[in-house]
């Protein structure tokens, strides 16, 4: 299956630029940051700790720079129910962080919240394309024909950013 999701582009000052999607956890709408740079996919913890079961400390430090390099603490869990266009997950095991400093930064520029920042693990795993012209984010999945669950990709991840 292919999912089509519309991306807003924000120029936060000249030529420089955010690409946000809109999610759906249990029904309700959520702004995250598709940010290619992230290793890793995570989730602000002030924001979703109450719609993640089983939640627990993670006790492997989280590899990366950038924004996880200036937290202390991250959190694991699964989350029920997330939407992203097309693309249902009925069950997705998240790492959720401490974002207060981001969106502080982003309320100074903005009047916006974001709930997480989609990382180059979820870009790769569902074979993401950014068309910047068409304002899209394409994501590719296979989906169960009888349950309609995601089964894993597997096959050869390709990334590409198109322009």
């Amino acid at each position: 299956m292919v999912a089509h999701i519309p991306i807003e582009i924000i120029q936060l000052d000249q030529e420089s630029y955010h690409l946000f999607v809109r999610c759906f956890i249990q029904g309700k709408a959520y702004s995250l940051v598709i940010d290619t740079g992230a290793s890793k996919t995570v989730f602000a913890f002030n924001i979703l700790k109450d719609r993640v079961e089983n939640l627990k400390q993670n006790e492997n430090e989280m590899q990366s720079a950038g924004i996880s390099a200036q937290i202390g603490e991250s959190f694991q869990g699964t989350l029920r129910d997330f939407k992203l266009g097309a693309l249902e997950l009925p069950s997705f095991e998240v790492v959720l962080i401490d974002l207060t400093y981001v969106n502080e930064v982003y309320s100074k520029i903005m009047d916006k919240t974001i709930s997480g920042l989609i990382g180059s693990d979820f870009l790769l795993k569902y074979k993401a394309c950014i068309d910047y012209q068409k304002e899209e984010l394409t994501l590719k999945f296979k989906k169960h024909k009888s349950k309609g669950q995601v089964l894993d990709n597997h096959s050869v991840p390709g990334y590409v950013a198109c322009l």
